[in-house]
């Protein structure tokens, strides 16, 4: 049977260009990434509902976040799944503010779920409020 389109082609929603749908996250591209998180790989057990992240990618004071690194070239509906050890969460995010999740203190190993839900080009007041931002907070999250 022939297909009009390929079988892996992103969906495209009113409104937007074939173009937008298979923007990838790059520099200075704002993100908008949805987050589960749980005690196991299948589990979502401490999110119960997913939670918001928006950024913008690559304006790290050391380059790219780990998380990042991770992220790279991702199209709109990708989906990346860590597993992290819960003190090495700062690292992994450095400057990027984590929704908050509740960790059992028993707990020593988070597994995320990131889907990406928006790729657009950053306007340049938000890459210079971002800079601003990540300025004041040094070597180390100050929780802008």
């Amino acid at each position: 049977m022939n297909y009009p389109f390929a079988p892996s082609a992103k969906p495209c929603y009113v409104g937007q260009s074939i173009d937008r749908v298979m923007e990838k996250i790059g520099p200075l591209k704002k993100v908008a990434l949805s987050i589960e998180a749980g005690t196991t790989l299948e589990s979502t057990d401490l999110t119960p509902q997913p939670s918001l992240l928006e950024f913008i990618y690559g304006l790290g004071a050391k380059g790219l976040t780990p998380i990042e690194f991770h992220l790279a070239d991702k199209t709109v509906e990708d989906e990346v799944q860590l597993q992290i050890n819960v003190e090495q969460i700062p690292h992994v995010f450095e400057h990027l503010i984590l929704p908050p999740i509740k960790i059992p203190e028993d707990v020593n190993v988070l597994y995320l779920k990131f889907r990406v839900m928006e790729i657009i080009p950053a306007d340049q007041r938000e890459v210079i409020k971002a800079l601003a931002e990540i300025s004041e907070c040094g070597d180390a999250c100050c929780g802008h």
